[in-house]
């Protein structure tokens, strides 16, 4: 992608597909989990329930990395400093886990901000790491 907003305009979409995941009902959104669930049970030849729960989490530190990786992405393309991005990425946490109890079948849960935010500090530390000994 060669354009001058790529990491703005991957940081928005990748945004867009966490709020949907984020907003939906209880019944979708255990629906959706539980489908990637069974799917990766089965490629591992694991229990679907076991695993379900450990997917669920899991989710939440991948999302969050992500997030970090191209908010970072977007503030070193405009020339500033990349720690807005890690705030960012927490102020979002808050947000996003404070609107859950907004949907139905949905809560605030403090350990999936704990998990968003652990995955967003390892995705703004390790991309910070692979700029440095880009160098």
């Amino acid at each position: 992608m060669k354009t001058k907003n790529k990491w703005l305009i991957l940081s928005l979409l990748w945004v867009g597909l966490m709020l949907y995941l984020s907003h939906q009902n209880g019944t979708d959104t255990f629906n959706t989990s539980n489908g990637f669930s069974v799917y990766l049970a089965n490629i591992l030849h694991v229990d679907p329930q076991l695993f379900h729960g450990l997917v669920r989490k899991a989710a939440h530190l991948v999302l969050y990395f992500v997030l970090a990786v191209l908010l970072r992405g977007w503030q070193i393309q405009r020339g500033k400093a990349p720690w807005p991005a890690l705030v960012m990425a927490v102020v979002f946490s808050i947000i996003d886990e404070g609107t859950k109890p907004l949907i139905p079948g949905r809560h605030c849960d403090a350990e999936d901000i704990l998990l968003n935010d652990v995955g967003a500090a390892l995705g703004y530390f390790i991309s910070g790491c692979f700029e440095f000994f880009k160098r």
